[in-house]
């Protein structure tokens, strides 16, 4: 993408998706696209390569949901393994014939891993949470 002319904008990243981006989805690539800046985007690539919080992974005090692309190229499953073995309280669910961006490539699969999670780690009553009847 840095190196796409801005005349020949590219959609998406490549890897993003399992294979080449849905149709369904290449306007809304192409709008968000359009609205990035070529020097932010360059920081955020370098600070995201650059930058290494593996340490803090252990420390996580909060169930944890992982949900990982099978075909994920950008972060490979073994990156979501490393995750699931570091984060105390994680949950790992991979998403058949899905890239990076899963939660648009199988909505319904993605959704019903959030649903689960949620419900079976309801939030905890306490002096920051109401409680029903306080709701």
């Amino acid at each position: 993408m840095l190196a796409a002319q801005p005349e020949k904008p590219v959609p998406a990243f490549p890897g993003l998706f399992a294979g080449e981006p849905p149709q369904r989805f290449v306007p809304l690539l192409s709008e968000i696209g359009a609205g990035v800046r070529r020097d932010s985007l360059l920081t955020q690539l370098l600070v995201m390569a650059e930058t290494d919080q593996r340490d803090l992974l252990p420390r996580i005090a909060v169930p944890t949901l992982l949900i990982w692309g099978e075909l994920d190229v950008r972060s490979p499953l073994g990156v979501a393994r490393r995750f699931e073995q570091a984060i105390p309280d994680a949950t790992l669910v991979v998403l058949p014939s899905a890239g990076h961006l899963s939660n648009l490539e199988q909505p319904e699969l993605f959704n019903a891993a959030v649903r689960t999670f949620c419900r079976a780690h309801p939030p905890r009553e306490g002096p920051e949470t109401p409680g029903p009847s306080e709701a």
